[in-house]
């Protein structure tokens, strides 16, 4: 990942060391950018009690909190003193795939929920009526059984689609030798299976039919 900065006359975060015509201050490296991106995922989609947050059923936990947690509950505390509410606001505001979503003093996973949260997660998610392709970035290893049975959401609530082919090549990259499934959007819907829009480039869906997938390709 790249580095943060904060633009010195403007306030808005940015990844360019130079903004408005001037330096701008590092907020962080793209070393501590990766590992607070992971830590945050884990916590707000996977287990907010491991820093002892209790999460609202729409997801939410309050940014100090998520802050106090890292510095001072997690295992790794002294790995993360450096963290204030500014380096989250700024790591969800330069988010590439949309992950988190910060409103007032709140902040939470807008998708990657685990079904095995204490509380299930409802976000109210808008429904995508106008895509009609969507990609899956997975590996080689589970490309048969996905052509044969479908892609399933496993442990989390639903199965997470792209509109972007280049995410969709970075997602099955990071488990292995990646390989993107394409699959038809209106072929979801007419099965009664809704896609909602979890961010600008992320979509969701609860199954995809291995009749609904198209093809897929190498990346």
């Amino acid at each position: 990942m790249r580095d943060v900065y904060k633009c010195r006359r403007c306030g808005k975060y940015v990844e360019e060391p130079v903004h408005c015509g001037t330096k701008a201050e590092l907020l962080m490296s793209g070393k501590d950018r990766l590992a607070l991106s992971k830590l945050i995922s884990y916590i707000l989609r996977h287990n907010p009690g491991a820093v002892g947050l209790k999460m609202s059923s729409e997801g939410w936990v309050r940014i100090s909190d998520l802050v106090k947690g890292i510095r001072g509950v997690w295992v790794n505390r002294d790995r993360y003193k450096w963290v204030t509410e500014e380096h989250v606001r700024a790591l969800a505001a330069l988010d590439p795939k949309g992950r988190f979503e910060v409103k007032g003093g709140l902040i939470r996973a807008r998708y990657g929920h685990s079904k095995s949260l204490g509380l299930k997660v409802v976000i109210d998610y808008e429904v995508d009526t106008e895509s009609k392709v969507l990609y899956h970035g997975t590996t080689v290893t589970y490309l048969p059984s996905i052509l044969k049975e479908g892609i399933k959401p496993m442990r989390r609530q639903f199965v997470h689609l792209t509109i972007d082919r280049d995410v969709a090549c970075e997602t099955g990259a990071r488990h292995g030798k990646p390989v993107v499934v394409v699959i038809d959007a209106e072929c979801l819907r007419k099965l009664g299976i809704s896609v909602l829009k979890a961010s600008e480039v992320i979509r969701l869906a609860e199954y995809v039919p291995a009749s609904c997938i198209k093809n897929y390709f190498n990346c």
